[in-house]
C-alpha cells in the first residue's frame, strides 16, 4: 500500500459542465434517484449538440461533447492555450460496452462486412474522447482511465502531475458512463461531467474565474492486507497520513462527499474519517452500491462539491473493494491555505 506520495499541486475549475437524466444541475445529479426518463429519452443530440453530424456517434461520445460545451459555457476556455498544450483526461468504464457488445454480435452474424462505418472508428475504448479532443483541439495528448468507480478521480491526480510538470497549460477532464447492456447485467450509470482545469497560480496570474480549486490522492489498499491488526493499522497511518496531506491546518472543518462500498477498503478508509475533524457528511450516491463500477458517481460528487464549495472546504472521497481509493478536496475561492508554486510535484 502506498506510504508517501508528495504534496498534491493546486488546481483551478475555470469551467464545469453537467448532463445526466435529472437534468443539469449538479446538486440534483449528484442526488440521483429513480431516472426520470427511460433511457434514450432524456437526451436529444440534435437539440444538445446541433441537428448534423452527430447522430451516429455513440451516447456516451454526444454526453462528452454536451457537457464539455457547457464547461466552455460555464467560463473553462481551452482556447486561450495553443492546441499542442491543451489536454484531454477521459474517465468511462462502461461508456462503450454496449456498443462493443453489438459489434461482436454483428462480426458473428454478419462478418466484418455487416459493421457501419459510423461505429468502426470506435474499435477500443480509449478512443471514445476523439470527437471532443477533435472538436477542442486538445492537441497536447489524451489519456484514458478505466478504473472502477474512481477513474475520474484518477484522472484527476494524473492531470495535476501532467500540470505540474509542465507537459500541458489546461486540460479537459471528463467523465461519461452509458447504461451497461443487459447480457451483462444491465443497470449501470449514464451521463458526463467535464471540468476545464489549469495550475492556479495561472488561472489567478491571468486574472481568470476560478470556481474552486482542487487537491487530489489516488490510493492504494491491498484488500488482503486488511485481514490483519497489523494491516489496518498501517492503512490507517497512510490513510491519516494522506487526509492530513490535503486537509487544511487552519479553519472549518470540511464536510465530506462519501461514495463508499460495503468493503473493507471502504471500512478502513470511513475509519480514518472518525479519526479526523470533519463535518457531517452530504448523503452517499444511492448509486453507490457494492456491485457498481462506473466512474460517474464519483465525478457528480465532485461537481456538486465544486457548487457548494462557497460555504467552505469539501472532501470527496471514494474506495472500492478492489483496494482503490480516491480523495479530493475541494476549496473556495481565494484558498484557505498558501498558494504553492505551480511547478510543485503533483499527485
Amino acid at each position: 500500500m502506498n506510504t508517501w506520495h508528495p504534496a498534491p499541486a493546486e488546481l483551478a475549475v475555470t469551467g464545469m459542465g453537467v448532463v445526466s437524466p435529472w437534468g443539469d444541475d449538479p446538486e440534483r445529479a449528484a442526488a440521483g434517484g429513480a431516472a426520470p426518463l427511460p433511457a434514450g429519452e432524456w437526451f436529444d443530440h440534435r437539440t444538445r449538440l446541433g441537428p448534423r453530424g452527430y447522430k451516429y456517434l455513440p451516447p456516451a461520445a454526444q454526453y462528452l461533447l454536451a457537457a464539455a460545451r457547457a464547461a466552455q459555457a460555464d467560463g473553462g476556455c481551452p482556447e486561450a492555450r495553443p492546441a499542442a498544450r491543451r489536454g484531454l483526461l477521459l474517465a468511462t468504464n462502461a461508456g462503450l460496452a454496449g456498443l462493443f457488445d453489438s459489434t461482436d454480435a454483428t462480426l458473428a452474424a454478419e462478418g466484418a462486412a455487416g459493421i457501419s462505418p459510423a461505429s468502426a472508428p470506435y474499435f477500443a475504448v480509449n478512443v471514445l474522447g476523439n470527437r471532443l479532443a477533435a472538436e477542442l483541439s486538445l492537441n497536447g495528448f489524451a489519456l484514458t482511465f478505466g478504473t472502477a468507480r474512481t477513474a475520474a478521480v484518477d484522472a484527476l491526480s494524473a492531470g495535476a502531475l501532467a500540470l505540474a510538470s509542465g507537459r500541458c497549460d489546461t486540460l479537459v477532464l471528463a467523465a461519461a458512463e452509458e447504461l451497461v447492456p443487459a447480457g451483462r447485467g444491465g443497470g449501470g450509470e449514464q451521463g458526463a461531467v467535464a471540468l476545464t482545469l489549469e495550475p492556479a497560480a495561472a488561472a489567478r496570474a491571468r486574472g481568470t474565474a476560478v470556481r474552486a480549486t482542487l487537491r487530489a490522492r489516488s490510493l492504494f489498499l491491498p484488500p488482503t492486507a486488511l485481514d490483519t491488526v497489523q494491516g489496518r493499522a498501517r492503512a490507517d497511518r497512510v490513510l491519516t497520513a494522506a487526509l492530513t496531506q490535503l486537509l487544511p491546518s487552519a479553519g472549518p472543518p470540511p464536510t465530506v462527499h462519501p461514495d463508499l462500498d460495503s468493503s473493507p477498503v471502504s471500512a478502513a478508509v470511513a475509519a480514518a474519517l472518525d479519526g479526523i475533524a470533519v463535518r457531517p457528511p452530504v448523503p452517499s450516491d444511492p448509486l453507490a452500491a457494492p456491485g457498481r463500477t462506473g466512474c460517474l458517481g464519483p465525478a457528480l460528487a465532485l461537481a456538486r462539491a465544486v457548487t457548494t464549495a462557497v460555504d467552505g472546504d469539501r472532501l470527496v472521497v471514494c474506495a472500492t473493494r478492489a483496494g482503490h481509493v480516491a480523495l479530493v478536496r475541494v476549496s473556495p475561492e481565494p484558498p484557505t491555505t498558501p498558494q504553492e508554486s505551480p511547478h510543485a510535484e503533483a499527485a
